[in-house]
């Protein structure tokens, strides 16, 4: 197996072009490596998002629905939000079963708490809250403090614990 340089996906000996962003392994930037200094991914960081001051939970007149994609999986979920999403993993023995539920996108080993997040309507917006969950929530690389609610937009990054996930909102 060999390494794409591009996205660092693993393909087969021979290939000729990387099956997830197309660099064409043959070419000659694919075999001239210059290693990353160490800390140089902290430069292109974007500032982390400001927790949402003003925040009242609402109930939407309209459901309006969310997708999520998860990579990992290359999954597609749509989720209807009128309210709030629970999300975490099925915990059958406490009938716990959250709106959207890991558990089968390798949630438990990727470090998804069964309580883990909310994701709800707001005057604000569409808010996501981490419940202090064990290995935290992050939106866009940055790690979320417990309890606060954190206005997310289409296209953001969320990862909780480490299972990656892109959502979009319209």
């Amino acid at each position: 197996m060999i390494r794409c340089y591009e996205c660092g996906a693993s393909q087969f000996e021979g290939t000729l072009f990387c099956t997830e962003c197309g660099l064409s392994l043959l070419s000659p930037e694919y075999k001239e490596v210059t290693d990353v200094l160490p800390f140089t991914h902290l430069l292109h960081r974007t500032p982390p998002p400001p927790p949402t001051v003003e925040h009242n939970r609402i109930t939407l007149d309209e459901e309006q629905q969310l997708t999520f994609i998860i990579p990992s999986s290359r999954q597609r979920l749509t989720v209807p939000l009128r309210e709030q999403i629970q999300v975490g993993r099925a915990d059958a023995d406490n009938d716990f079963y959250p709106e959207l539920d890991l558990t089968d996108y390798g949630g438990g080993q990727k470090g998804v708490s069964r309580h883990h997040a909310i994701i709800e309507a707001s005057t604000s917006g569409i808010a996501l809250i981490d419940l202090n969950s064990t290995n935290g929530t992050y939106l866009n690389s940055f790690r979320l403090s417990g309890k606060r609610p954190y206005i997310i937009k289409d296209g953001d990054e969320i990862r909780f614990g480490d299972l990656l996930i892109h959502i979009f909102t319209e």
